[in-house]
């Protein structure tokens, strides 16, 4: 996953540098602000990970409404990429 793969690295590099803050559109999107807020001490990590989690579910939530509301989509499954 993300957390595996170095994103609270990539995130505490981001931290560090001491010109960004977490009232920044880049830092409240949907993983970041919950990394910050660990990093600052509001979450613990396992209160990082919950949040995180709850975000992404609300997140998709939210694109599978607006998706509904186009009358011409089109809904692809199953599809795999061609080489």
């Amino acid at each position: 996953g993300m957390l595996s793969a170095g994103f609270v690295e990539e995130v505490r590099a981001l931290h560090q540098r001491g010109d960004l803050h977490e009232r920044l559109p880049s830092i409240k999107s949907v993983g970041y602000r919950q990394v910050w807020q660990y990093l600052d001490g509001t979450l613990d990590y396992d209160g990082m990970v919950e949040k995180s989690i709850i975000a992404t579910r609300q997140l998709a939530k939210r694109q599978f409404t607006w998706m509904r509301n186009w009358g011409d989509l089109t809904s692809l499954s199953g599809t795999t990429a061609q080489s």
